[in-house]
């Protein structure tokens, strides 16, 4: 107790107290982010979605009147809520699951570090990314960002849980063809069928709910296995010569297609390939390219007015790219192109969005986890107890920040429009807790289908 972290240079490892104070700490800390600084972010039509979508499913309305987004986000999502769901009241919701979620990405973290490092390092890195994630939470707060990048840390329903799920079991499977690896086995199966079975399920669930972080799973699991140089080249791209392989890859396609085929058929759920096929097929290929080149331009002019923090980061990046562990370089350099990609696919060609900064937030991950790379080792020329008591100040900081639950459920519970704006249904439903049901309406006056459970009732008939 009088000591709660050892010396770097202790051969002692850090106790269970110790990592208890951090993430009771760091929760405390997380709750009063979701309160003060991304109150508005993570309160917002979109990611109110899922918390009025489980209210209908346990009061028996069920889900078949809702228009659902092309990502329905059910897993690990919408079971997120469902556990929180008995314990925590209503409102609250939304702020107990980035909580909730940022305590077991810290918990993947720590357990990620320590196969590499000592205990005591990983605690220290713990604290590090916590502490550097608060700071660029209050540079964006106070350049006044919008939206504030680092809410997706936080957030439902915009791929955030979906992108840390995949990577864990991207991060799981890695692990087990390494440890088959050390022991040579020369097994006629690269995994156990249990274990094939689990990854089947778990990856299903995931592009089941969310085919944007299924991608960006199974990129970062070829990226990580086929960079990784301490593995001979040809063990490196094996599964590309078993026919197994191709076979499950083909079955799993296969199969999940049809599932999401049959809830697009029993639920409303749009098609986000014919919708960008359908765009594609009225334009010639010079058109799409300047349109491209305009989309990722004007993307550009939205980040150095609204996203200044992200540019801090960026810089930050840059200085210390070279000192990044080679996992994480190898990931920010894959992603970058493939996620402006996926941004300029989706953004521009099939859902028009002038500033879709939530499809970069890996990036936004791997380049924070670099960063705190470079840093943390300056914590450890720090007095033991610096980095709980320079958490115990940040929270204190915070508490000094607008706390605006009341003002914001007093505003819309006030609201008696029976149609409005997409962006105020949700929040109207939300604070009045089912009690108003107001339809969502477009510029054109006419209900507006998307993400919406408004749709059942003979007034959008």
């Amino acid at each position: 107790m009088r000591i709660l972290f050892k010396n770097p240079m202790s051969i002692q490892s850090p106790s269970k107290f110790s990592f208890f104070l951090f993430f009771f700490t760091s929760s405390i800390i997380n709750f009063l982010l979701c309160e003060t600084i991304y109150f508005e972010s993570i309160h917002s039509a979109d990611h109110l979605y899922l918390p009025l979508l489980l209210k209908d499913l346990v009061s028996g309305k069920g889900i078949g009147h809702w228009y659902l987004p092309p990502s329905p986000y059910f897993f690990p999502d919408l079971l997120i809520d469902l556990v929180l769901f008995p314990f925590v009241p209503f409102l609250y919701l939304p702020s107990f699951y980035g909580t909730f979620q940022m305590f077991f990405v810290l918990l993947g973290i720590a357990i990620f570090i320590s196969f590499y490092t000592t205990k005591s390092k990983s605690l220290e890195f713990l604290y590090s990314f916590e502490f550097l994630l608060v700071i660029f939470s209050l540079i964006g707060y106070g350049l006044g960002d919008k939206p504030l990048p680092f809410s997706y840390f936080f957030s439902g329903a915009h791929h955030s849980s979906g992108f840390f799920f995949s990577l864990f079991l991207t991060i799981y499977l890695y692990s087990l063809l390494n440890d088959k690896a050390k022991r040579k086995s020369r097994s006629s199966q690269v995994l156990p069928l249990p274990l094939v079975f689990i990854f089947f399920f778990g990856f299903s669930l995931l592009y089941l709910s969310d085919r944007f972080s299924f991608a960006v799973g199974v990129i970062s699991f070829f990226v990580v296995r086929i960079w990784n140089l301490e593995i001979p080249f040809a063990d490196r791209i094996s599964y590309f010569k078993e026919k197994r392989f191709w076979i499950l890859a083909i079955f799993f396609l296969f199969w999940n297609e049809l599932i999401f085929f049959g809830f697009k058929e029993s639920l409303s759920i749009p098609s986000s390939f014919q919708t960008l096929f359908t765009y594609l097929n009225k334009l010639n290929p010079k058109e799409i390219i300047t349109l491209s080149g305009t989309y990722l331009f004007d993307f550009s002019k939205h980040i150095f007015y609204q996203g200044r923090s992200l540019l801090i980061l960026t810089g930050l990046v840059f200085l210390g790219f070279t000192r990044f562990p080679k996992l994480n370089q190898h990931l920010l350099l894959v992603f970058f192109p493939v996620l402006l990609m996926l941004l300029l696919t989706i953004g521009r060609f099939t859902y028009l969005h002038p500033y879709p900064i939530r499809y970069l937030f890996p990036l936004l991950f791997f380049s924070l986890l670099g960063v705190t790379w470079v840093f943390f080792p300056i914590l450890q020329k720090m007095n033991p107890k610096a980095p709980v008591l320079v958490l115990f100040l940040l929270s204190g900081i915070l508490f000094f920040f607008p706390f605006p639950r009341e003002k914001t459920k007093a505003y819309f519970s006030q609201t008696t429009e029976t149609k409005v704006p997409y962006d105020l249904e949700k929040p109207i439903r939300f604070w009045s807790e089912g009690r108003k049901s107001p339809i969502p309406i477009g510029k054109d006056g006419k209900p507006y289908h998307w993400i919406t459970g408004a749709f059942h009732t003979h007034l959008t008939e």
